[in-house]
């Protein structure tokens, strides 16, 4: 993480602390983990759209979408506003999106019985079919850039939290 240090990224803030020293502190933290996870997150958009054909937003609504239920087994239709609260993207990002999978027959969409302003949706067979064929290359991209990220200049910290590993808790008191 060019610019900024392993020991200012990993810091106890403290109540005793002063309000400049904690505010670093916890902006320097911040800032650590948003290059570190823009990092990531363009290494398994380049993987996943060379692998599987599918860009990253694409594959976590799949995968949101088709929760563990089947698309022919009976699954439930999801909001579309609790797809976006899911994938923490806006309502007009997550639209937007719902209609590039619609268009591509991944799933389909109906109004919410009970309030006609709301959207629903749910993967159609393909959608399943894409989701199937999708999410072990997901998970195994993103094994892969979280752990070649340990052999790059990532605070450690921040990433033996990715990998799991125990004491890898900031404290702020």
């Amino acid at each position: 993480m060019t610019g900024t240090s392993h020991g200012d990224v990993v810091c106890e803030v403290r109540a005793d602390c002063a309000d400049d020293r904690t505010h670093s502190c916890a902006t320097d933290r911040w800032d650590a983990l948003d290059r570190l996870h823009r990092r990531l997150q363009g290494t398994v958009e380049r993987r996943l759209r060379k692998e599987t054909g599918f860009g990253l937003s694409e594959v976590q609504a799949l995968r949101y979408v088709g929760g563990s239920g089947a698309a022919d087994a009976g699954a439930e239709p999801v909001r579309v506003g609790d797809v976006a609260d899911g994938l923490g993207l806006s309502q007009s990002a997550t639209s937007r999106l719902m209609a590039r999978l619609r268009r591509q027959g991944l799933i389909i969409s109906s109004a919410v019985g009970h309030d006609r302003r709301g959207v629903q949706v749910l993967l159609t067979s393909a959608g399943h079919a894409a989701l199937c064929r999708t999410a072990s290359r997901y998970e195994q991209v993103v094994r892969d850039a979280v752990r070649d990220l340990g052999s790059q200049e990532a605070d450690p910290l921040l990433w033996r939290f990715l990998v799991g590993e125990s004491g890898a808790r900031a404290v702020i008191r």
